[in-house]
């Protein structure tokens, strides 16, 4: 004590309060356990769901899979009198229409969702966008009845004797009889189904953009094509590659539409215009035609390894998507 507070009374600190955990944060309250309790039964459910639905699959193809093995994948015959089957032309089918059909709708969606976001103007973005999810809403037996009556007739007339003269005498896969219903019709109906999906997931990649980069990049002098290929497309690579892979599992796993313009066909496709299978539309044409448990179990077993298959691809997927993750792949 100095001579300045000499003459100053002494002030004892007043103890510190003990903070105690009042009822509506502590972690003991009915409420939060509750929830808690809650979303863990959610979590669970949607697990037994998922586990539930891959044995119902094994133990209905159980007899396929005791008869057939894995050689089911990789066999070609579909004889239902004979009790003779195997999956791998609707294996080959269903890769090809996927495949074909992303193609497709991903260039095509992902250059729209592109044009959205860049190239017009602010008030007719949200315009556009919007007419062109309300695709996405249309029931898929309307897309099938549409492909079947509108689209096959019109691509058998077209652009089947198209590829056929100027095509087909070069490349054997274009070498087939325009039946207008086939692969190609089913891969452009498909495509079209997919593509309001993919613009709607990637123009909500694309919008999470900073403007900052953007505005930076046009102030050093960038293009646009500049901004869209080095800034835009590598910052919203993510959501991009996510928009696919939903897309891929629509792909896959559509049925009516598919099953409706594919026509109908039990050997290994050879060109775009032949009639085919995947095995989702084998499922649909197929399963009131049963005649034998061996049979539906075969058909069990095709929907098996497509719920593989699916469940692959998604895994596969999320792995890549974290790999990216990290990074948004910037050009130096």
């Amino acid at each position: 004590m100095n001579e300045v507070t000499a003459g100053l009374p002494t002030l004892e600190r007043a103890p510190t309060p003990t903070l105690r955990p009042s009822k509506r944060t502590s972690p003991s309250n009915w409420g939060d356990r509750m929830f808690q309790v809650l979303i863990m039964i959610i979590v669970w459910v949607v697990l037994a769901i998922f586990a539930v639905l891959f044995v119902v699959l094994v133990s209905g193809a159980w007899p396929a899979i005791r008869r057939f093995g894995p050689a089911f994948i990789v066999r070609s015959g579909w004889d239902p009198v004979h009790l003779d089957f195997g999956a791998l032309p609707f294996i080959a089918g269903t890769v090809v229409v996927a495949v074909g059909a992303m193609i497709l709708a991903g260039s095509v969606g992902l250059l729209t969702a592109i044009c959205i976001t860049e190239l017009l103007p602010r008030w007719l973005q949200n315009s556009v966008a919007y007419l062109i999810e309300l695709l996405a809403f249309i029931p898929s037996v309307v897309y099938g009845l549409f492909g079947l009556l509108v689209l096959a007739p019109l691509l058998q007339r077209t652009v089947e004797m198209w590829i056929l003269l100027h095509l087909g005498p070069r490349l054997e896969i274009f070498n087939g009889a325009p039946y207008g219903v086939g692969y190609l019709s089913a891969i452009v109906i498909l495509a079209i189904m997919l593509i309001p999906l993919i613009v709607s997931l990637s123009r909500e990649a694309l919008l999470l953009v900073p403007k900052s980069l953007k505005e930076g990049a046009y102030g050093l002098g960038a293009t646009r094509w500049d901004v869209v290929w080095d800034i835009n497309l590598p910052y919203a690579r993510n959501g991009i590659i996510g928009a696919f892979v939903l897309a891929l599992g629509r792909a896959l796993g559509e049925t009516m539409a598919v099953a409706m313009t594919i026509g109908g066909g039990f050997s290994l496709p050879k060109t775009i215009m032949d009639q085919g299978y995947t095995l989702a539309s084998v499922i649909a044409n197929e399963f009131n035609e049963v005649s034998s448990d061996l049979y539906l179990s075969a058909l069990i077993y095709c929907g098996l390894i497509l719920f593989v298959i699916t469940v692959g691809v998604n895994i596969l997927a999320y792995f890549t998507m974290r790999r990216l993750a990290g990074t948004r792949g910037f050009k130096a």
